[in-house]
C-alpha cells in the first residue's frame, strides 16, 4: 500500500512535465538559444528562403502546377457549421462568425477565399503566418463584437523557439520576440517539434529547378549552333588568299542577308546536321526536371506531363490520388479559420462555448446524390441541416410560405379513365390487392387492372368466396338459422368485430364490381 502511494505521488509530480524536450537533447546545440534556425537544407545553404522560393515559383512549369492546385482549391465552396447542436451560445457564435465573414473582406487586398488559399499555400513554403488585428465593431449587427482583420505576412517575419512557439522578427528584435497566441495564425505543412517550420514543397523542387535552369542555357546554345544549316563554300584550286577571304566574308554575311553573290565556278553547299530521332540531352534533362517538380507539387507527374499514353484505370488512379492530396491541403486552411473562430467565440462568449467549424464542399450541378444522402440521413434520425443541404445544392431558401414549394402543393396523380370504361371510376383501385404493386412496376392501367383482377379473384375465391358459398349451400340444405351460419363463419375468416366484417364485405363488394367492370367493358 505504501509503495502504491509512492507511485501515485511520483506520477503526480511528473504530470504536465515533458522530459524529451530540446532543452534535454545533448545534440541540440540551439536549445540554449531563444530561436530555432530553420532546418531546411536548401535554406541553410542558400540563406535566402523567400528569394529562392519566389524564383522557383516563377518557373513556367511550377507556376502552371500551382495555378492548377489553386484552381482546385477555389472550386470548392465552404460553410460554417455550429460547434454543438442544441446549444444557444454555440448557435450565437456560429451566427457571429457567419455575419463577420459576410460583412466584408478580411483586408483591403484579398477576399476570404484568397486568405484561405494563402493559408493552404503553406504547403509550398512550409509556413504561412497571418496577423490578426483586433478591434470592436462599431456599426451594423456586429456592433460591440470583438473581431479581427486578417493580414498575410511574409514567412521571414516569424521564427520559432525550441517549443514551436512563434517569435516575431522586427528591427527591435532581429532574433525574434514572443507574441500573444491570438496575434498570429500560423499555417504549417507537415510540421513537427523538431521542425516547427514545416516541410516546403518548393524545397523539393530546388535541385530539379537548378539543373533545369542550367540545362536551358546549353539547350539554347545547341539550338543556335545546330539549328541552322552550315554554309560551305568551295573554290577552285589555285584561288588566291584574297579571294578566299572574300568568299569567307560573303558566307558570313549570308546568314544575315539570306543571299550570296559569287563569281562563276565557286560552289556553295548547305550542310544540315542529321542527328538521331531522340530528343537532345538538354531537352531530356528539362523534361525530367519538370516531371520531378510535378511529383513534388501534385504527388504525381501524369497530369503535368502527358508523355506516355496510359490506361484509363491509371489515369483515374492518378486523379483520385491528386484529389486526396488536395483534400488534405484544404484541411490546413480549415484549421487556420477554425482557430480564428475559436478566439472569436472565447472573446465574445467566454470559455467553454463550442466554436463553429468551417467545412468545404463541392457544388454539384444536379445535386441528386447529395440530396439523396441528406434524405437518407433524415430517415436515419440524424437531423441534418436544411440550411446546409440548400447551400450545397445551390438552392436559396424561400422567404415565406407563399414563395415556398411545399410537398403538398401538387395534387396526387389519379389513374386516367379510359374512354368507354366509365364504370371503372367507381372502383377504389388502391384497395384492390396487387394494383399498387403493378403500377409501381411501371404497368399501364389496363395491365395493372388485369393483374389486380386475377390476384383478387384467386385470393377471394380460394380463401373466402368458395368456402362461404359452400357453407351457405350446406346450411340451406340443412335448414339451419342465420345465427348458426354467423358462428360457423368465424371458423373460416376468424373472429371479426363489426368493423372487420364490414371490411371483408367491402373487399368482396369491390371484387364483384371489379369483375363486373372488367367483363362489361368493351
Amino acid at each position: 500500500m505504501n509503495i502504491g502511494r509512492g507511485l501515485i505521488q511520483g506520477v503526480k509530480g511528473w504530470l504536465g512535465k515533458p522530459t524529451a524536450t530540446a532543452a534535454t537533447d545533448p545534440e541540440m546545440f540551439f536549445s540554449t538559444l531563444g530561436m530555432l534556425p530553420n532546418p531546411d537544407p536548401i535554406l541553410r545553404q542558400m540563406g535566402k528562403a523567400d528569394a529562392v522560393y519566389r524564383s522557383i515559383m516563377l518557373d513556367a512549369h511550377v507556376m502552371g502546377e500551382i495555378r492548377s492546385i489553386r484552381g482546385s482549391f477555389r472550386s470548392y465552396d465552404y460553410r460554417i457549421d455550429v460547434g454543438r447542436e442544441n446549444d444557444a451560445k454555440a448557435a450565437a457564435a456560429q451566427k457571429l462568425c457567419e455575419d463577420w465573414m459576410a460583412s466584408g473582406s478580411p483586408n483591403p487586398v484579398a477576399d476570404w477565399l484568397e486568405v484561405q488559399w494563402q493559408m493552404c499555400s503553406s504547403i509550398f513554403t512550409g509556413t504561412k503566418p497571418h496577423e490578426l488585428v483586433w478591434n470592436y465593431a462599431s456599426t451594423g449587427k456586429l456592433s460591440g463584437a470583438l473581431l479581427p482583420q486578417v493580414y498575410d505576412r511574409p514567412g521571414r517575419r516569424v521564427l520559432f523557439d525550441v517549443n514551436g512557439a512563434p517569435l516575431l522578427v522586427s528591427k527591435a528584435a532581429p532574433m525574434g520576440a514572443p507574441v500573444e497566441p491570438w496575434q498570429f495564425v500560423i499555417s504549417r505543412h507537415m510540421a513537427t517539434m523538431d521542425n516547427p517550420y514545416g516541410m516546403a514543397l518548393l524545397s523539393s523542387c530546388f535541385w530539379p529547378w537548378t539543373f533545369k535552369t542550367g540545362g536551358w542555357r546549353y539547350f539554347v546554345k545547341y539550338c543556335e549552333r545546330h539549328g541552322l544549316p552550315w554554309p560551305i563554300g568551295r573554290y577552285p584550286q589555285g584561288t588566291g588568299e584574297k579571294e578566299q577571304d572574300e568568299l569567307a566574308d560573303a558566307l558570313a554575311s549570308m546568314v544575315e542577308s539570306g543571299y550570296l553573290v559569287v563569281q562563276e565556278g565557286t560552289g556553295i553547299e548547305l550542310l544540315v546536321p542529321q542527328g538521331g530521332t531522340g530528343a537532345a540531352p538538354q531537352q531530356a534533362l528539362i523534361t525530367l526536371a519538370n516531371r520531378e517538380m510535378s511529383k513534388a507539387l501534385t504527388s504525381q507527374a501524369m497530369v503535368g506531363e502527358q508523355l506516355e499514353v496510359g490506361s484509363r484505370a491509371a489515369a483515374e488512379t492518378a486523379s483520385a490520388r491528386q484529389n486526396s492530396v488536395h483534400d488534405s491541403d484544404r484541411d490546413i486552411a480549415a484549421a487556420g479559420m477554425n482557430q480564428i473562430f475559436a478566439w472569436i467565440t472565447e472573446f465574445n462568449f467566454g470559455a467553454g462555448v463550442a466554436p463553429p467549424v468551417l467545412k468545404y464542399f463541392k457544388q454539384e450541378k444536379a445535386g441528386k446524390d447529395r440530396a439523396e444522402a441528406f434524405d437518407m440521413a433524415r430517415k436515419a434520425g440524424a437531423r441534418p441541416s436544411k440550411k446546409a443541404m440548400l447551400s450545397e445544392l445551390g438552392m436559396p431558401a424561400a422567404e415565406d410560405d407563399a414563395d415556398a414549394l411545399l410537398p403538398d402543393e401538387r395534387p396526387a396523380a389519379k389513374p386516367p379513365v379510359p374512354e368507354g370504361k366509365a364504370k371503372l371510376k367507381l372502383v377504389n383501385f388502391s384497395a384492390v390487392p396487387g394494383y399498387t404493386f403493378a403500377k409501381a412496376a411501371g404497368m399501364t392501367d389496363d395491365q395493372a387492372l388485369q393483374m389486380a383482377t386475377d390476384a383478387a379473384d384467386a385470393v377471394l375465391e380460394d380463401n373466402t368466396i368458395e368456402p362461404i358459398a359452400r357453407m351457405l349451400a350446406e346450411f340451406e340444405a340443412g335448414g339451419k338459422t342465420l345465427a348458426e351460419f354467423n358462428d360457423a363463419l368465424q371458423g373460416v375468416v376468424g373472429q371479426l368485430d363489426d368493423q372487420g366484417l364490414r371490411e371483408v364485405l367491402d373487399r368482396a363488394l369491390s371484387y364483384s364490381i371489379l369483375r363486373g367492370a372488367a367483363t362489361d367493358a368493351p
